[in-house]
Parts: structure tokens; sequence; C-alpha cells
């Protein structure tokens, strides 16, 4: 990300909460929920320091990216991304984080702290294959049950023909799936989807690993091998896909009548952003006693009315258009070790799910969380709101 861009985002946020006083002074306590957030938006404690995040191999980059937005308004502040299984004090999973995943970080990465779990970012999940001019292809739930289960091993099977009319699938090889042999929070999405959708064709449920195919050990590997041959095909986040330069599947959604039964299909281009944002609102969040917080994969493409607000989620639909989004969006998670004397883990994840953090991964290709779960993380996040601070014009940077 360009230095600039990262300075901008640190003026334009002083710029707000110059502004705060004038919201404060107009309200009576308590304070109204938004108000709350903007008052907690502008409150930004520097540290010194660099911090460690272990990022997934797929989402490389991407913490880099919120450090240099962080830097840009806290200049001592430094963030270092290291490989999964490295030590750091913040862990970034790229689906549900399961028990044992969370008990192992607590006892080898935070013995002395409070591990806290908070979902972190969304991202698109598609069908991705080597097939030069088939970009966009639709691939129904049954269409990529039958790929994964292996009852559909060609492009010219009748039901990918049925659902691609002006498509040529002739003369192609057969289909040969490739995945990780490790989970996957791509996989763990994207079944969650089928065993929703088509739970006859589909009846493994939702795991993290395929039994067919070919198996890699590593992302790059997987795709090497998927330049090599035609026909290759794999589950992958979108942002993979396209930057691989593989064929992206288009996605359908069945949008909900009014007594809740499903209406028309509607297809998703996976190249529509906002929609993606939609699609987010899906997810169902669970939070613990501790307050730690768990968010499903969001399948489906129907925003759930708890996790999606569609006013401020600034999407902007045509008239009469469903609010629908892209069906198979995975939940990438942060694990926090919450240590008093290191506050750098914290403070990142504070800044991370802050506006300018979100925007940062939005502009890295991955989803924002929708607002009323980006809100809900602040309270296991300690971020907290001092209205007599900013009012005494000593709010920090």
């Amino acid at each position: 990300m360009p230095r600039l861009s990262t300075r901008n985002r640190g003026i334009a946020l002083a710029s707000f909460a110059a502004g705060i006083p004038l919201l404060l002074a107009a309200c009576t306590p308590p304070m109204p929920p938004d108000v709350l957030a903007a008052v907690a938006e502008s409150q930004i404690t520097c540290q010194s320091g660099d911090v460690s995040v272990a990022v997934p191999e797929e989402f490389a980059g991407s913490m880099s990216a919120v450090g240099m937005a962080l830097g840009g308004v806290c200049p001592d502040q430094t963030v270092t991304e290291v490989f999964v299984g490295d030590p750091a004090p913040v862990y970034i999973t790229s689906g549900t984080p399961t028990a044992d995943e969370v008990s192992a970080f607590a006892s080898t990465q935070c013995s002395a702290g409070t591990p806290i779990t908070i979902p972190a970012f969304g991202y698109q999940v598609t069908a991705g294959f080597n097939v030069i001019g088939l970009e966009g292809l639709l691939m129904t739930p049954e269409i990529i049950a039958g790929i994964l289960n292996g009852t559909i091993t060609s492009f010219e099977d009748p039901l990918i023909v049925a659902a691609n009319e002006g498509y040529d699938l002739t003369l192609l090889p057969e289909i040969a799936v490739m995945s990780l042999d490790t989970p996957q929070g791509s996989v763990q999405a994207m079944t969650a989807w089928l065993a929703q959708e088509v739970p006859d064709q589909w009846t493994q449920g939702e795991v993290g690993t395929l039994d067919i195919g070919e198996k890699f050990a590593t992302s790059q590997e997987l795709l090497d091998a998927m330049y090599s041959a035609d026909a290759t095909f794999a589950i992958l986040p979108t942002s993979t896909v396209v930057a691989a330069g593989l064929a992206p599947a288009s996605l359908p959604v069945h949008v909900k009548n009014d007594d809740g039964s499903a209406g028309e299909m509607v297809v998703i281009s996976p190249d529509d952003t906002q929609l993606s944002k939609v699609g987010a609102g899906a997810t169902t969040v669970t939070t613990d006693e501790a307050g730690n917080m768990i968010a499903s994969a969001a399948v489906g493409g129907v925003p759930n009315a708890e996790s999606f607000d569609l006013a401020s989620s600034k999407v902007v639909l045509q008239e009469g258009q469903a609010v629908a989004g892209w069906p198979v969006i995975g939940m990438a998670h942060a694990l926090v070790c919450d240590t008093p004397d290191d506050p750098l883990p914290l403070s990142f994840a504070q800044y991370l799910v802050r506006l300018a953090g979100q925007g940062s991964l939005e502009g890295y290709g991955l989803v924002p969380l929708p607002e009323p779960i980006r809100f809900a993380t602040f309270t296991p996040l300690k971020v907290t709101v001092d209205p007599e601070a900013i009012q005494d014009g000593d709010t920090a940077r």
C-alpha cells in the first residue's frame, strides 16, 4: 500500500476526531450506539514497537497492509507478518477456529496473558479452474457437490451444460480436483454452503479438507499444479483465484419470498465486491461467557438481521434489487494475546477492526466485517470511550 495512502488515512482520522466534541455536546447520556462507535473510532492510543502476526499463506500481505495504515497514524508502531506456526501473539485463522486451535494458542503463545477471539474479516470463496474462456461459468450447489463427491467428472456433464448455455464445454480434459492436505477455511465455507443447499448430494457436512483429488502441502504448490494442466479445479478464496489468473465461477443465490420460502434464483458475479458485503451478513455469531466471538461461515447470500444493516454497510442497491449477496464467504478470525506488560497485540487488534483497518483489507481484496459485528468486537477488545478526554481535547492519536 503506498505510503501516501496510509498518511491520508491518518489525516482523515484526525480531522474526524476534531469534530467529535460537537457531537458529544449535542448528546445527552447515554449516547446512542452509533455515536459511541464514532467516538471509539477516534480514540487510538499509539504504542511503540513491533508486533508479530501469524498469517495463513492465502492472506500473506494482508496484515502488512493493515500495519502500513496503522503506521500512518502511529509511526512508531509496526507489524511483521510471520508464517503460521512461528511464535506470534496475534494469530489469523482462515476460518472458524476450533476449540483445540484456541487452546493451543493459549498454551503456546499466550501463557502469560488472556487469549481473545474475534472475527477479523470475511473473504469470497469460489470454485477456480484452469480453463481459458470459462470465466464466470455458473456453478450451482448441485454441480460443485457432484464434482467434490466424484459423480461429475466432465465439463460436458448435463448439469453444467444446462446451467451454462452459450459456453463451449466440448473437448475439455476430465476435471481434476486439487486441494491442500490441511484444513482450509475456504473449503469449510464451501462445504457449509453445500450442506445447507444440497444435503442429499453433499452428505459429508461442513469439513475443512476434501477426500477427493490430489493433495498439496502449500498454496503455491497447488497453484503450480493447476497451471500445469487444463481442467484442474479447486475451492479457493476468490482473491487467490483472480490473482493467479485462473477462472472464477459465478454462484447462485435463492432470494427469499416474504413468507420465508425460497424465491427466484439470482446469479452473483465474483467481481461484485458490494455484494460480498451483503453476503457476509449471512454469518451467525456466538459469544462465550468471556466475551470471545466466533462467526460461522456466511453461506446462502441472504443476510441475517442481527448481523447486517444495509444503511451502515454503505451498499447501494438498485431499485427493486433483492438484498442478496455472494453466497459463500469464509470468516477469518484473530486470536489475540492480551498481556498487561505488552500492549502491542491488543492495540493492533483494536486497529484491525476500526474502519481504517478494515478499509486496508478491502483494498487487499478481502471483505470487511458487517458493521453490527464490527461494533460488537469493541467489547472483547476493550475499546473504551472517554468522552471527557475528547471534550478536553485530549484525544489519543
